[in-house]
C-alpha cells in the first residue's frame, strides 16, 4: 500500500532491489556464522594453549598427565560442538525434481534480465541446442542465478554478460559465463582463505565463488575461473552432471 505522492516501484526496480537483499542476506549470515565459529573455538584453544604452557613450565609426570587430560577434554568438547553445528546447520538436499537445462536457463534469464536492464548491462544467452538435457532442479538453478547475480553486480554500464552452454564430455554440461567486471581471485578459493597480506579482493565475491564451487561439486561437476578470451574480466565455468 502506497501513500499519496509516492510512486510504486516498477518490477525491474523491485527485482534489482531483491537481488541486493539476497546479497546482503548471505553476507550477514556468513558474518554471523564466522563470529559464532570464532567464539566456539576461541575458549577451548585458549585453555589448550594454557595447558601446553603449563607442561613446558612444570614437566613433572603428574603435572603432564593432568594437563594432557585437560587438553584431551577440550579437544573432545570442541569436536562435539563443531559436529553438532554441522549437523544442525548443514546444507539439506532440496530434493526437487529434475528440470530441463532450457527451463533452468530461461528462468534465470527471466529473473535477471530486468536486473541487467536496470544497470544498463546487456545479457546474452545461448544454449546451443542443449535445452532438453536434464539437470538437478534445485541446485543447478541456485548456482546459475547466484553466478548471474555476481556477474551483473560487478559489471559496469555498457558491458555485456554472456552465458553459453555446451557439453563437456559424457554426462557433463558446462555453463560458461563471461563476467567483464569480475576480477580473478588472487589464489585458489577452495579453502576460502583471505588474500595474502597486502592484497585486496572483495570478500563477498570470494565467498560467492566458494559457495558455488561446493554446490557444483554436489552436482558432480566443478567450477573454474579463467581470464576471458576478450581480455576483459573472467569466464566462470560451472559444470554439472546431466541425466
Amino acid at each position: 500500500m502506497t501513500g499519496k505522492g509516492h510512486d510504486t516501484p516498477d518490477l525491474m526496480t523491485l527485482l534489482a532491489r531483491m537481488d541486493d537483499f539476497r546479497q546482503a542476506e548471505r553476507r550477514a549470515a556468513s558474518a554471523r556464522m564466522v563470529s559464532v565459529a570464532g567464539h566456539l573455538v576461541g575458549t577451548p584453544l585458549n585453555v589448550i594453549a594454557g595447558r601446553a604452557a603449563l607442561i613446558r613450565t612444570n614437566p613433572t609426570p603428574e603435572a603432564i598427565e593432568e594437563n594432557v587430560r585437560r587438553i584431551e577434554e577440550q579437544v573432545e568438547r570442541l569436536a562435539l560442538r563443531i559436529r553438532r553445528l554441522i549437523d544442525y546447520f548443514g546444507f539439506a538436499e532440496p530434493g526437487a525434481p529434475d528440470k530441463t537445462l532450457g527451463d533452468v536457463v530461461e528462468e534465470a534469464r527471466g529473473l535477471y534480465a530486468p536486473v541487467a536492464a536496470s544497470k544498463n548491462v546487456s545479457l546474452e544467452v545461448s544454449t546451443q541446442g542443449h535445452d532438453s538435457l536434464k539437470v538437478d532442479g534445485a541446485l543447478a538453478p541456485l548456482v546459475l542465478t547466484t553466478l548471474l547475480s555476481l556477474a551483473l553486480r560487478t559489471a559496469s554500464a555498457g558491458q555485456k554478460v554472456a552465458l553459453t552452454v555446451s557439453e563437456r564430455g559424457p554426462q557433463m554440461v558446462a555453463l560458461d559465463l563471461v563476467c567483464p567486471g569480475l576480477e580473478a581471485p588472487p589464489k585458489s578459493f577452495e579453502r576460502l582463505e583471505p588474500p595474502d597480506h597486502g592484497l585486496r579482493y572483495d570478500a563477498g565475491t570470494l565467498e560467492t565463488l566458494w559457495v558455488c564451487l561446493g554446490l557444483s561439486r554436489r552436482l558432480g561437476g566443478g567450477l573454474e575461473v579463467t581470464k576471458a578470451a576478450s581480455g576483459a574480466g573472467v569466464t566462470v565455468r560451472f559444470d554439472c552432471a546431466h541425466r
